[in-house]
């Protein structure tokens, strides 16, 4: 038998890796350093722009803070008035109306009336009990003068 002693492809793939290692191991270092000069370069025109863009946000931003200082108290303004015309709306309502009754109060100034009870087939008056069904009966009420 022949032995051959060839790379297969999984070796050629294997030695190709391990060059590009090395080649990013050493072209790294110069990268860096190409890096660092334009960012250096580039931080110089960054500097002066965001100056300029600062002091164009610092005039817009001074601009807001002030209208909205305003703004503000305008709309305190229209509060304080909407609140005074309600209050005055409010007092003239009360002083056009005559003075109610409570409504938990189940009589008029003239007469106070409860329920006595239901009226039964023959004209008895029944007391209503927790089985009395009142929808199909006739209530009876009783009711007194007050004055």
């Amino acid at each position: 038998m022949i032995k051959r002693t060839g790379l297969s492809v999984m070796g050629y793939a294997i030695v190709l890796v391990i060059i590009l290692a090395v080649v990013m191991i050493i072209s790294a270092p110069m990268l860096v350093g190409e890096f660092e000069k334009d960012a250096g370069d580039n931080s110089k025109q960054d500097e002066v722009t965001s100056e300029e863009i600062n002091s164009h946000e610092n005039d817009y931003n001074r601009y807001m803070d002030e209208n909205f200082v305003n703004i503000t108290d305008e709309m305190h303004n229209i509060e304080r008035r909407l609140s005074s015309r309600i209050d005055n709306i409010e007092m003239r309502q009360n002083e056009l109306q005559p003075p109610s009754v409570p409504e938990h109060r189940n009589y008029s100034d003239m007469y106070m009336c409860r329920i006595e009870g239901v009226q039964n087939e023959y004209g008895n008056i029944v007391p209503i009990t927790g089985e009395t069904d009142i929808s199909t009966q006739k209530i009876v009420f009783v009711c007194e003068y007050r004055r």
